[in-house]
This record gives C-alpha cells, sequence and structure tokens, in this order.
C-alpha cells in the first residue's frame, strides 16, 4: 500500500496521487506490483525496496556521501514493534525500515509491518526546520524511532516490576516464560539500537546536510536519546538476568516449601489412621470395655497430633 502525504498547516494530509505537492511516499507492505511501480517511476535500485521484507537486515545507509542526490540515497535503521510471542506474551522485535531519498526531492519510506511510530509522527505537527524537506524528514523519523525505543523500554521496566512482586509467592512457570520474553525483547533491541547508532553517527559527516548548523543540534538530540536507550537496555538486560536466575532459585524454594508442608501434613494425618486401624482390630485392646471408649481415644489421637504439629514447627518442618 502507497500513502501518498503532502503537508497542509504544518500537518501531514494524504492525496490520492503523487502530485508536486507531496513529499512523503509511506509504503507498507508493498505488492510486486507497487515495488515495480516505485522502481520504474523513481529509478531505485530494487534492492532499496526488497532489503525491507527481510526482518533480519541490517541497518545501513547508502548514497548520502553525494553533495548533490544525482542518484536515490538510502537510510535503513530499525524500529521496535510489540509483537505476540509463542509463549502468549507480549514480545518486542525489531523490524528494519526503509528511508529513500529520490532525486526530485521525495522521501519514500518503505515497511513491512506495522509501526506505530509513523503513526505518532502522522498525528503531530511538524516541526518548523530551515532545512530542505528530505533532510527534515529523516531528523523527523529518527527522532519518533529513538522515543519509540525509550518508550517501550519503561514498558519493559514495569513489567519487570510487576514480576518481581509476584516472587515471594510464584511456584509456576508463567513467570518464567514472562522473563523470556522480556530477555528476548531485550537482546533485540540492544542488537537494533547499536546498529542504528553506527548509522545516525554516519550522518555526522553525510555531505547531504548542506547547512551543519541547522541539523547538528537536532541530530544531537537523537543521538542523545538513543544512547539513552542503549544505555537502558544494557542495564535492563544485566538486572534481568539477575531476576531470572533469582526467579528460578525462588520458584523451587516455594514448591520445596510447599512439598515440605505438604508432606507434615501427611505425617500429621497418617497418625488417626494408624490408631484408627488399632483399635479397629478384632482384638482385646485398653479401653474394650468402656462405654466411653470412643471418647478417649480421641482424646489421645488428638492430643499425639498436637505434640506432632508442635515438634513439626518447632524444627521448622511445618
Amino acid at each position: 500500500m502507497i500513502n501518498y502525504l503532502k503537508i497542509e498547516n504544518r500537518r501531514f494530509t494524504p492525496s490520492r496521487t503523487d502530485t508536486e505537492d507531496t513529499v512523503w511516499l509511506a509504503v507498507e507492505k508493498p505488492t510486486e506490483e507497487e515495488i515495480d511501480h516505485l522502481v520504474t517511476t523513481y529509478k531505485l535500485p530494487k534492492d532499496y525496496i526488497t532489503g525491507v521484507l527481510d526482518d533480519d537486515e541490517n541497518s545501513r545507509f547508502e548514497g548520502l556521501h553525494q553533495n548533490v542526490l544525482e542518484e536515490p540515497a538510502l537510510m535503513l535503521i530499525q524500529y521496535p514493534h510489540a509483537t505476540i510471542s509463542p509463549s502468549g506474551y507480549t514480545q518486542l522485535n525489531t523490524f528494519p525500515f526503509a528511508v529513500i531519498l529520490t532525486t526530485d526531492g521525495k522521501v519514500i519510506t518503505v515497511i513491512n509491518n506495522s509501526a506505530d511510530f509513523i503513526k505518532k509522527a502522522l498525528s503531530t505537527e511538524v516541526p518548523t526546520i530551515e532545512l530542505p524537506i528530505q533532510e527534515t524528514l529523516i531528523l523527523y523519523l529518527s527522532w519518533h524511532i529513538s522515543t519509540c525505543y525509550n518508550r517501550f523500554l519503561k514498558e519493559l521496566i514495569k513489567e519487570t516490576n510487576k514480576l518481581e512482586g509476584e516472587l515471594k509467592v510464584s511456584t509456576e512457570n508463567s513467570q518464567l516464560y514472562q522473563i523470556m520474553d522480556i530477555q528476548k525483547s531485550l537482546v533485540y533491541f540492544e542488537s537494533a539500537i547499536n546498529s542504528n547508532l553506527d548509522v545516525l553517527n554516519m550522518l555526522y559527516s553525510a555531505s547531504l546536510f548542506k547547512d551543519p548548523r541547522a541539523h547538528l543540534p537536532r541530530l544531537h538530540d537523537i543521538l542523545v536519546e538513543t544512547k539513552q536507550a542503549a544505555t537502558t537496555t544494557k542495564i535492563q538486560l544485566k538486572l534481568v538476568d539477575k531476576i531470572s536466575d533469582t526467579f528460578s532459585a525462588i520458584v523451587s524454594n516455594n514448591l520445596n516449601n510447599v512439598m515440605k508442608i505438604l508432606t507434615s501434613l501427611t505425617i500429621v494425618l497418617t497418625i488417626p489412621t494408624i490408631i484408627g486401624g488399632i483399635f479397629g482390630m478384632n482384638v482385646k485392646l485398653p479401653f474394650a470395655n468402656r462405654e466411653d471408649a470412643f471418647f478417649w481415644i480421641f482424646i489421645i489421637t488428638t492430643a499425639t497430633c498436637v505434640f506432632v504439629i508442635h515438634r513439626l514447627k518447632k524444627r521448622n518442618l511445618l
């Protein structure tokens, strides 16, 4: 699907076709016909578009060394997206996002999966920047991607803190599955953010930006946000590794406590069974001729159980 977007009153508005006012072509899950149309119309290398069809495509940039765009340029970075893991919990993956600069001053973005940051970018005002629209959009979209990482990281931290609160009573594996999904998300984040940093750092020396004084402050903010995400990811990954080990130990210990209590209760409940079995024998036993025999047997059984419970508690076995 191809969405043609133009800017009106500092907001992106859709148009039906590609016109002179169109500045951004937002392409999502392109078909073969749409890929051929874009390649033919804008004279693009086909791999600029098909690269994002591979979810494992690495971040890179091509052609940004040009002083004047005589051929299309590509910047490919990773963005985060929430999915459902095989275990049934939320997991954050990263997918490639291609930003293609055409020779006629337009920007083409290509994704193969839905992206929350694009919806947010379309719903906010375009900042007033004294830069060409291509440079503005690169910085604008890079900023939204960097803030998207930090937003998702905050959610992961909340989820991790919630799981920590469940440690005391946990005897099931569900929390371990959640921890595993959080670990997977952080591993994806660490790789993608570091790869994005390499690409963003290259923008400092990109000949495409003609006026460093105009774009460097904004690029600096993007890098600061991305480095913050990288640092947070690294710290959280170490913490989650420790929490995972602790979680496994606590789950095992809680299960041992449950088994200890059940075993102790089994011992206590065995006492009435033994006494009842003895006095159920068809032989002469104490209290056999007493009318209140059942009462005294009940008293003795209860006293024995209370004594055993007291001894088990004293030895911390119950």
